[in-house]
């Protein structure tokens, strides 16, 4: 569950922190000489701050940890890319500083007025599910590495922001938010095409609004099916939603862009959920019933990829529902409810058992959050954690 990946990313962060500190005691184990520390010593080299590690990441077979390491300063800084042994604490470079310049989209290997990472934009990275390749991404270009041999190759790169890349779980498609649609890049071939199509700035398709992940803690609008058959993603109609102008520092007449902002009592976005085979053909909408004031926080597809798990909020956030609807008809039904007189927390505990049968929900009901398990025919089989905890 997201909790429990959470905690074991801070014990792999504290892990390198830890290793990277020994290390430096290491090799530099008196810098100071014993002597009290003065001006000159703090702004002399080697740096009193110990190695930069940024993109900490688990290997998909969760026996090594992966980062970008930085050294040297001004005009020699350079990254490297090291995995880390976490059973032994043994780590290897993995990707040198001079592939990986070549490597990584061109746009990361430009110099900036980033301070503290080597004066390089920082670089973001997802593992293939395989482990044997990377895919890095740029600000509006993708890159895929090859760690075999050590070959990189552009997936594709232009003027427009790229956000939300993602490998399909079969490892031969990537995909990516680019212009409020949902784009898709073959591996094998290199080929490049839209999934969804009329995508605007008032609809996003794909692409999350401001008040989605600001309060609904919501991280992504579009979800592979396991098999890679599919995708499912967020429709979002903005189009009745308050702007405000927000002033844009960085430019050189303070020019001001336009910000979608939901008021107190204001119009919200319109939410709908599609379905859309990626091999092509019509998207296909999931019933999630006719009112429109309601919020749509959180979707999981099933182990089967032929149903998706929505979670509807009403506006108040006092009413959770949990829908089970068909990928293919948008046929739904609600499996269970949550209620509360004042509020309902979100969570990300929704796990579907392989069976396909089982599923493990999570809920305050109690007045304390705990762990049920319930059937695909939405009846509770235990409460599995119980105490005023």
């Amino acid at each position: 569950m997201l909790v429990g990946r959470v905690r074991w990313m801070a014990v792999a962060a504290l892990g390198v922190v830890a290793l990277a500190s020994v290390r430096a005691q290491q090799v530099a184990p008196s810098a100071g000489g014993g002597k009290a520390l003065t001006v000159q010593r703090i702004y002399s080299q080697p740096s009193l701050n110990g190695k930069l590690t940024r993109g900490l990441a688990w290997t998909p077979s969760s026996k090594q940890i992966s980062y970008f390491e930085s050294k040297g300063a001004g005009k020699e800084a350079h990254s490297e890319f090291w995995v880390l042994d976490a059973g032994s604490g043994e780590r290897q470079i993995l990707i040198s500083s001079d592939k990986l310049e070549s490597a990584l989209p061109a746009e990361l290997t430009k110099k900036t007025q980033a301070t503290g990472l080597g004066r390089h934009a920082p670089a973001e990275y997802r593992w293939s599910p395989k482990g044997d390749a990377l895919l890095f991404v740029g600000t509006s270009s993708l890159a895929w590495y090859d760690v075999k041999t050590q070959t990189a190759k552009t997936l594709t790169s232009g003027k427009e922001a790229i956000a939300d890349a993602k490998i399909s779980p079969d490892g031969r498609t990537v995909s990516f938010v680019r212009a409020h649609n949902v784009w898709l890049v073959d591996l094998a071939s290199g080929t490049e095409r839209a999934l969804t199509k009329g995508g605007t700035e008032e609809i996003r398709k794909g692409e999350l609004d401001w008040v989605y992940p600001e309060e609904l803690e919501i991280q992504t609008a579009y979800w592979w099916a396991p098999d890679s058959s599919a995708i499912a993603y967020l429709e979002m109609n903005e189009s009745k939603v308050s702007q405000f102008p927000l002033v844009d520092f960085n430019s050189f007449d303070g020019r001001a862009e336009m910000q979608r902002y939901p008021v107190a009592g204001g119009a919200n976005p319109i939410v709908h959920v599609y379905v859309a085979p990626v091999s092509g053909g019509a998207a296909k909408l999931m019933d999630t019933g006719a009112q429109n004031e309601i919020y749509i926080p959180r979707v999981n597809w099933l182990p089967d990829s032929r149903q998706l798990a929505i979670q509807r909020l009403n506006r108040p956030q006092t009413v959770l529902e949990l829908l089970l609807a068909e990928a293919s008809s948008g046929k739904s039904r609600v499996v269970l409810t949550d209620k509360d007189d004042y509020w309902i927390n979100l969570s990300d505990d929704l796990h579907f058992l392989k069976d396909g049968k089982r599923f493990l929900w999570s809920s305050e009901r109690s007045g304390y959050r705990h762990i049920y398990l319930y059937g695909i025919d939405g009846k509770q089989q235990a409460q599995l954690t119980r105490g005023d905890w």
